[in-house]
């Protein structure tokens, strides 16, 4: 029933296999050998100028500096710095024929509470949002929107419930150590360079509990982890250790945002996605170094251990009285290992962009012979392959002003590909592969109107979403937003070939959010 590998297959994957990281070792090699003979850049007009590669705690280094001015430790007082940012947020399902209190699927107060205290170099940082359903206002929302089947206490002191959630996203403590810092605490990691999809982010599990509609700087949850930087004169050395794994956010069982049924109707159930064991071999180790060249920002990077991105494993049936047969889906982690790069440059007006990674062992399960559930063996056996994925694409900000005289905004287009692959055919596709993303952005009035049009084509099957958005900003800390997405995709009752849109086809919404940002 499945697959059985031949004598030829398995020199073929073990040739291609060395072949991909004896390229990378090669690459490390040249890099580490041009960084180290290249001569030091301090000053502003030097040809080979120094990049941030991605982190805003990198300082710029004058010709002049020391140890002895502001960055010497101790020198500079003590301060708090605090913002906090409120929302009012609704979702109206719009496909549904269902009178106004069933298509009002969620309606949300949060609240992100932002501080840090201590020297520019010694600090406390903590970024904590707060989300509550006010049921008191209507008593039948929430029934296809909650946080969490049960309350629990996540890895990350996450608390989570059906109603409320508080995540402490970034609580660190960071020290400086020489040439650089130190860092103990739920921290995220912003690598890698494209816009949409990042292939070499290695260590923060993702928020899938929305689909794609979460907002970005809400996405990643934060790990428990040590992290170190070291700033030298021509690169940057970035290390990190997260002794415990944390598991992805997936969406409850009927949630709105769901799976509820797969090819010929049949229902799908989730278990509860939870993280491997608190082992020592399931420690993860990561690290990055990247550095700058004549406007081109470039970094390498490695990670081993567990998977942030779930398997979704069908593991058993399900029978439901009166209804199909159902099947179980387990969200499955693993140990793994990346190696990764990633790139940048500006060219005029345009930034072109593009990130990949590596894996010799990351686990997808094998495609089953049949359709229905009952003709299955379950659970679906599990095996390892070679892996990649990659993102390419570009910016262009718009000489809006030299089109339309008086423009005062930001115009931007943003387009940029995304494709994940296993070598090994006999397993299950990435659920998110061959996609191209577009998004034109633009300010209007005194940057009073922002508009955005965002949209999401899934090539590989044939889905697309179509996702504008309209603001706009009181400029007294008020902003009104209004979003309206239209998902579908084709299906042909066959779980391997229906687009992964497709099955959110009944998900179109329109969404209304009042925010107010101190300071």
């Amino acid at each position: 029933m499945y697959r059985s590998e031949t004598s030829l297959k398995l020199p073929i994957r073990f040739l291609i296999r060395r072949c991909l990281i004896l390229l990378i070792l090669a690459a490390a090699f040249f890099f580490a050998s041009w960084a180290l003979n290249q001569p030091a850049a301090r000053c502003a007009g030097d040809e080979t100028e120094w990049a941030d590669s991605g982190d805003a705690d990198i300082p710029v280094f004058e010709e002049d500096w020391s140890m002895d001015d502001d960055f010497s430790m101790g020198e500079d007082a003590s301060n708090f710095t605090w913002r906090t940012e409120l929302a009012f947020e609704n979702l109206f399902n719009t496909r549904r024929e269902e009178d106004f209190d069933d298509a009002y699927k969620k309606n949300e107060i949060s609240a992100r509470f932002e501080f840090t205290y201590g020297t520019s170099r010694t600090f406390l940082k903590s970024i904590t949002d707060v989300y509550v359903m006010p049921t008191f206002i209507n008593g039948d929302i929430g029934d296809d929107y909650v946080y969490s089947e049960d309350t629990d206490l996540k890895r990350n002191l996450r608390v989570t419930g059906r109603e409320s959630e508080i995540n402490f996203r970034e609580l660190y403590f960071n020290y400086p150590l020489g040439n650089g810092h130190i860092r103990a605490g739920n921290q995220i990691y912003a690598w890698g360079t494209a816009d949409f999809v990042n292939a070499t982010a290695y260590i923060n599990p993702r928020d899938l509990r929305e689909l794609l509609f979460i907002d970005e700087d809400h996405l990643k949850l934060g790990v428990p982890s040590v992290s170190g930087m070291v700033f030298f004169d021509r690169f940057t050395l970035e290390l990190v250790w997260v002794p415990v794994h944390v598991a992805a956010a997936i969406p409850p069982t009927g949630n709105f945002w769901s799976v509820r049924e797969v090819d010929n109707d049949y229902p799908v159930f989730f278990d509860e996605s939870k993280p491997v064991a608190a082992t020592a071999e399931h420690f993860g180790y990561s690290a990055r170094i990247s550095s700058s060249y004549k406007g081109m920002d470039f970094s390498f990077s490695g990670y081993h251990g567990p998977d942030t991105e779930p398997l979704f494993r069908p593991v058993s049936t399900v029978l439901v009285p009166n209804e199909p047969v159902g099947v179980r889906v387990r969200p499955y982690y693993d140990v793994v290992n990346y190696v990764g790069f990633d790139f940048s440059t500006t060219r005029g007006d345009f930034v072109f962009q593009a990130e990949g990674a590596y894996s010799p062992n990351k686990s997808g399960y094998v495609d089953p012979d049949g359709d229905n559930p009952i003709d299955i063996d379950f659970p679906l056996p599990v095996e390892r392959s070679d892996y990649f994925a990659y993102s390419i694409g570009f910016n262009y900000f718009i000489p809006m002003h030299q089109l339309l005289p008086g423009h005062a905004g930001d115009s931007l287009f943003t387009m940029e590909w995304f494709q994940a692959e296993f070598l090994d055919r006999d397993l299950n596709e990435p659920v998110l592969s061959h996609v191209l993303t577009t998004r034109y952005q633009d300010e209007f009035f005194d940057k009073r109107i922002h508009v955005s049009l965002t949209g999401i084509f899934e090539l590989r099957d044939g889905g697309v979403i179509f996702w504008p958005q309209l603001a706009y900003d009181f400029q007294n800390g008020f902003k009104l937003e209004l979003d309206y997405a239209a998902i579908d995709g084709e299906g042909k009752g066959d779980f391997d070939e229906d687009a992964t849109f497709y099955y959110y086809r009944k998900n179109d919404f329109i969404m209304v959010t009042l925010r107010y940002a101190y300071p």
